[in-house]
């Protein structure tokens, strides 16, 4: 039995195995339509699939919980969501909103114990640039070297990088460089997409604070977090896309279109100088880009 060990209590609490939670919002409300359509035919279909959406939930496989969730607000027509915010995201969310400048959002972010890379890094990669630049940087997670600076892009990394810049008469001082992933996952690892999420909440306020007109994404993890995308960056670099589009963001709180292009991140680069060509013809359009909007 699907439901064996879970039981609702108005709708805001959800009990599974004993243990009291808090229901997610947005799946509270798919709840409730569903309710609204219990004399359909498919109520017994609708329930078996909350029941293994929640029952995934309460096991920490996130992953599992979201598809499930998607899968009952698409098939049934229970809610328009694309994308669910999970509760550990939304806490992240709660902190990130209250910082009013970078400063403040900086320190937040450092103190944040909420991912678990924090306990493994040697050193949180702290923000640099210019911060009233037009232009936003992602980079992924940091690597040992970066780890262990406490900045980003140090040693061959960071002389490819300012080649790469300075190709389309670009220096850091003129741009905002953020990670997307403060701390160095144990071993290099890719980082797990809980791990980019909790994180995803700090960038977001960043960007509202900075109000960049481009964001370059690079590598696929600052790509998927800034996007909301789960695919291959060999898939999206190359193209621009706008950050109002993204299902993560709030549209009212992006005031104005930002342009967002991803490309090849540098450790990526370093290890497949083949596809440095590649990299090549997306400065290339981001060098157009700047030209046209902020190079008057």
């Amino acid at each position: 039995d699907p439901s064996e060990g879970i039981t609702f209590d108005e709708e805001t609490k959800i009990q599974i195995n004993g243990k009291w939670e808090d229901v997610p919002e947005d799946f509270n409300n798919a709840l409730n339509i569903y309710k609204k359509l219990n004399s359909t035919p498919k109520e017994h279909e609708i329930e078996l699939e909350v029941h293994k959406a929640l029952i995934a939930r309460s096991q920490g496989k996130n992953d599992e919980f979201v598809l499930r969730y998607l899968k009952v607000c698409k098939n049934y027509n229970l809610s328009k969501l694309d994308y669910i915010i999970l509760n550990e995201e939304q806490k992240a969310y709660d902190i990130a909103i209250t910082a009013q400048n970078l400063k403040e959002l900086e320190g937040l972010f450092q103190k944040f114990e909420g991912c678990s890379l924090k306990k493994t890094a040697k050193n949180f990669i702290e923000f640099q640039g210019y911060k009233n630049s037009d232009i936003l940087v992602i980079d992924g997670a940091p690597n040992s070297e970066e780890d262990k600076a406490g900045k980003s892009f140090v040693s061959e990394k960071g002389n490819l990088f300012d080649k790469m810049l300075k190709a389309i008469e670009l220096k850091r001082e003129n741009i905002f460089i953020v990670n997307g992933v403060p701390w160095r996952p144990p071993g290099n690892r890719y980082p797990t997409e809980q791990e980019i999420n909790i994180c995803r909440p700090f960038i977001f306020n960043l960007i509202k604070l900075i109000k960049p007109k481009i964001i370059l994404c690079l590598g696929e993890v600052a790509t998927n977090q800034t996007l909301g995308l789960s695919q291959s960056i060999i898939k999206s670099r190359g193209q621009w896309y706008s950050l109002k589009s993204s299902p993560y963001y709030n549209n009212s709180e992006i005031e104005d279109n930002i342009y967002v292009l991803p490309t090849l991140g540098i450790s990526y680069l370093l290890m497949r100088p083949d596809m440095k060509k590649e990299a090549w013809e997306d400065m290339k359009l981001l060098r157009k880009k700047i030209k046209e909007i902020i190079i008057k």
